[in-house]
């Protein structure tokens, strides 16, 4: 990669994937100005680490550290409130007719989703974390729109299956 980003290629390559980038981050941040700064940040210190990466895939690796660096932002930024500025939370209902991903334990979800192939769970974060469509994940990823969308249907039928076998929170 670092014969790539050289003075005019690396802008080119920035002015073509710049937009998708920003949007990426704004999904995240909900905040132009923010998106903004972590996408000029992510590509500074690509700028100044550009000899020492080695990346199959600049545009893909550029699009997860924008979304990576996007959710650090975010996570430092979240809001403390006082405790009594704080809504109870419903009691929780039962699960209903839609099966076992009402009741499914986060922790379990999580555990289940570490062991897909990274290309699917990468789709799979960008899908239904970020919000993306499978026109911004191909884009994103360097992959086609139909590449993106079978990831992600390949994703969701492992995690369905890998579920069906997990003791859930009231089977244990």
């Amino acid at each position: 990669m670092s014969e790539f980003l050289q003075g005019e290629n690396f802008q080119a390559f920035v002015a073509e994937r710049r937009v998708l980038w920003l949007k990426l981050a704004y999904r995240v941040l909900e905040n132009r100005e923010e998106a903004e700064d972590v996408v000029q940040e992510t590509l500074a210190v690509l700028w100044e680490k550009r000899r020492l990466l080695e990346v199959e895939n600049p545009g893909a690796y550029v699009a997860r550290a924008v979304w990576l660096n996007s959710l650090k932002r975010k996570s430092r930024h979240k809001a403390h409130l006082a405790l009594e500025e704080v809504a109870e939370p419903a009691a929780p209902e039962k699960p209903g007719a839609e099966g076992k991903a009402a009741s499914t334990d986060p922790r379990v979800l999580e555990e289940v989703l570490k062991g897909l192939p990274p290309s699917q769970r990468e789709v799979v974060h960008m899908k239904y974390y970020l919000g993306l469509s499978f026109r911004e994940i191909g884009e994103a990823l360097n992959i086609s729109l139909n590449t993106a969308g079978s990831r992600c249907r390949y994703a969701l039928e492992a995690l369905r299956e890998a579920l069906s076998h997990k003791p859930g929170p009231r089977q244990r």
